[in-house]
């Protein structure tokens, strides 16, 4: 079936990436990077999943510059100087299987011509699997203008979310056209699938037809799901990514079916209809009965079994149903008696309006909120969070200080501080072996005092005598 898949990336030096690299993975062939001097794309040189290749550039755009992918992106990589720079932008993007490949092949020149060539961006296109279960393309993009004598400045224009969604519509445009166009009746969307199935149910509350309202009911029912989660290459062979595939498309078919049979049952209900609402059951009104008008005179009797028939009530009333009474208290409140009888037709006004009301409250309390997600934490929450965990406010300057911080000078400021063996710092001077070897040499004999000519009292010391 037709799917919608558009992504984008950048290819970045900063990320370890290489143009070179990336273009010889997706040509399946074998690339001399001239910068690093590596070798790129042995690995997969072997694959045959290779359909179509094809260099799509400006008008302007000097020949020897495209003479081939690889010419390209060595140039491109000569062009970027900066150890982060972006190189390209890489788009993979989901054909419709319902096409053939000439078709595929058309459309994707549509759109690069459209999108990509009028821009002056050089977009270098190939088409894996085209004849298999996942035909896709990949198409690599520069990020500097074009000039007739090589590539000249970024341009910051196509790198806004803007520029962005133009080129995810212009492919959901085109690939609608193209279905159009070769009689399919599939259809793509480039919206999220919650905002497919609001809308659908808007459209159903307030269109005026049968089949209108019926189209956008069976749209509410199919779009009632999650989406099917992207699955990386790495990890498509693994069973649990096989168990997770296989769950989503099961569900996705099994609304699809639902969608189905919805539609077609309402599609063709009259106008005149009977909606239980306890059972959700939609029955459609017979032939116009007689309605048996009750005489409060008293002066008429009752001569055979007659049927009361279901009359809408007028617009801007109530729609819920009253507690049924019992059987008793209705026997009583009837007796009808015989009068006469027409055919009458039951009012019409707004009755299908009201009854699709009704399928829309019932779809909405039965499907839509089961599960109700966790609302996510706001940026501001999380900052908050941070701040209370990790910082302290300090009265004496006025600021947040870390935790750390203003724990080690609380302590520092008690009265029982005793700094440890690692905060204690020396000044820079000799070593300690040094220093005590040092002064092991010194000689501590205490001088003699002096000795002056008016004081004899003290003294005088005397060399021994040798015996």
């Amino acid at each position: 079936m037709a799917i919608y898949s558009f992504k984008m990336e950048n290819i970045s030096r900063g990320e370890g990436q290489s143009s070179v690299n990336s273009a010889a993975y997706r040509h399946r062939k074998v690339f001399f990077d001239n910068r690093t001097g590596e070798v790129c794309g042995r690995k997969t040189a072997n694959k045959k999943d290779l359909a179509f290749a094809q260099i799509y550039a400006p008008e302007h755009t000097p020949p020897d510059l495209i003479v081939d992918s690889e010419t390209l992106w060595n140039a491109v990589e000569a062009s970027e100087k900066r150890k982060d720079a972006r190189l390209a932008k890489e788009f993979k993007i989901a054909l419709p299987a319902e096409l053939t490949p000439e078709q595929s092949i058309e459309l994707t020149s549509a759109f690069v011509f459209e999108h990509f060539t009028k821009q002056g961006i050089i977009a270098d296109v190939v088409i894996h699997d085209i004849n298999g279960h996942n035909p896709h393309i990949h198409i690599m993009g520069t990020t500097r203008e074009v000039l007739s004598t090589g590539f000249g400045k970024k341009v910051r224009e196509w790198d806004k979310p803007e520029t962005l969604d133009s080129w995810r519509k212009g492919w959901q445009d085109i690939c609608n056209s193209f279905l159009e166009l070769y009689g399919r009746d599939e259809r793509v969307d480039h919206r999220s699938i919650r905002v497919q199935y609001e809308e659908a149910l808007e459209q159903a509350t307030v269109a005026a037809t049968n089949e209108e309202k019926a189209i956008w009911l069976a749209k509410a029912i199919e779009t009632n799901r999650d989406p099917i989660l992207h699955i990386p290459r790495d990890r498509w062979e693994t069973v649990a990514a096989q168990e997770q595939r296989a769950t989503e498309q099961a569900i996705r078919d099994e609304l699809k079916k639902e969608a189905g049979e919805a539609y077609f049952a309402f599609k063709d209900l009259p106008l005149d209809i009977v909606v239980d609402v306890t059972s959700f059951r939609v029955h459609a009104l017979a032939e116009p009965e007689e309605s048996v008008i009750p005489d409060n005179t008293g002066k008429g009797s009752s001569t055979g079994p007659q049927k009361p028939v279901l009359v809408a009530p007028a617009p801007n009333t109530r729609t819920k149903l009253k507690a049924p009474s019992s059987s008793t208290t209705r026997a009583v409140k009837r007796a009808p008696v015989k009068s006469k009888s027409k055919q009458v037709k039951p009012r019409q006004t707004g009755v299908f309006k009201r009854f699709t009301l009704l399928v829309v409250g019932y779809i909405r309390e039965k499907f839509v909120w089961a599960r109700k997600k966790p609302s996510p934490v706001s940026v501001d929450a999380k900052h908050d969070k941070r701040i209370a965990e990790n910082y302290v406010f300090d009265e004496v300057q006025g600021i947040y200080v870390p935790r750390a911080e203003y724990e080690r000078r609380a302590r520092f400021n008690s009265d029982t501080y005793r700094p440890t063996k690692d905060e204690i710092r020396r000044f820079q001077s000799r070593p300690k072996e040094e220093q005590h070897k040092t002064d092991n040499d010194l000689d501590y004999t205490p001088a003699p005092p002096p000795v002056s000519g008016r004081n004899r009292n003290h003294p005088s010391l005397k060399p021994q005598k040798s015996r």
